[in-house]
């Protein structure tokens, strides 16, 4: 049997290069949207299940348990917190927070743990990706320091492509609060913050799957959600940078 990598997305902007791959026509189960792909010899299950937590922690119990993946990534965008990165740049997904729950009463339960760590072998294998894309890496918010190094939440200067490894926030919420915003990066000392990853991370974590994050920078936190509706391409773009992240991964596993 060949080696089956689950990838799952919220958005279908962020699944769109996993099904261009081609092959049989995208199926919906369980208000998952995926498709069944070859790549290099590995069996490639593309899932695309909404924003969320819970639509995320439902799409990847749904392909554990449909396929059996020896890995599930994460792959999408989200919006910077590090002030070192920005637009078009990556943070590898080492260690997911979530925002919005008790988690040291969550980690009561199996498999304890208040937050998630992504797989080592995985992480380092998205450096080396990214690395041979050109990507420079740059300090992380908790390498720097709880103050991430500057008031700002992400570089808007033109640059050359970096990327970072640390922490991905997860929240149900919209984050806009300078205030909300700072406390986030202070307590977390998170990179970035997206909707989905801390959730597919802990049913990994309880399936005893390796598991990464992969997030592509499309805007700086602190833009209202409807701001983003003029950005489109942006969104596009950088949602697509992720997913040729991810597919460089599968390649080296």
């Amino acid at each position: 049997m060949p080696m089956t990598v689950a990838v799952l997305s919220a958005l279908r902007k962020e699944s769109a290069l996993f099904f261009e791959l081609g092959g049989e026509a995208p199926v919906t189960e369980a208000c998952v949207d995926y498709a069944v792909r070859e790549l290099d010899g590995v069996r490639l299950v593309a899932g695309c299940g909404g924003m969320g937590t819970i639509n995320a922690a439902a799409s990847a119990q749904f392909l554990v348990d449909r396929f059996h993946p020896n890995a599930l990534l994460f792959s999408g965008i989200a919006g910077s917190l590090n002030p070192r990165i920005g637009k078009g740049d990556v943070v590898v997904g080492e260690r997911l927070e979530c925002l919005d729950s008790d988690m040291e009463i969550i980690a009561e339960s199996a498999p304890h743990l208040s937050s998630f760590p992504s797989d080592e072998r995985l992480v380092r294998l998205a450096e080396q990706e990214l690395a041979s894309r050109g990507f420079a890496r740059v300090a992380s918010v908790g390498e720097e320091g709880a103050e991430g190094g500057g008031a700002a939440y992400g570089t808007l200067a033109p640059h050359e492509p970096r990327y970072t490894t640390g922490a991905v926030a997860t929240s149900d919420l919209f984050s806009t609060e300078p205030a909300v915003l700072e406390s986030i990066r202070r307590e977390y000392r998170a990179d970035c913050e997206e909707m989905e990853g801390v959730a597919a991370a802990q049913v990994c974590a309880r399936a005893g799957i390796p598991f990464l994050a992969v997030r592509s920078i499309s805007n700086v936190c602190g833009e209202k959600y409807e701001e983003l509706d003029g950005k489109v391409d942006d969104l596009v773009v950088t949602a697509r940078l992720a997913a040729e992240v991810t597919l460089g991964v599968v390649r080296r596993m």
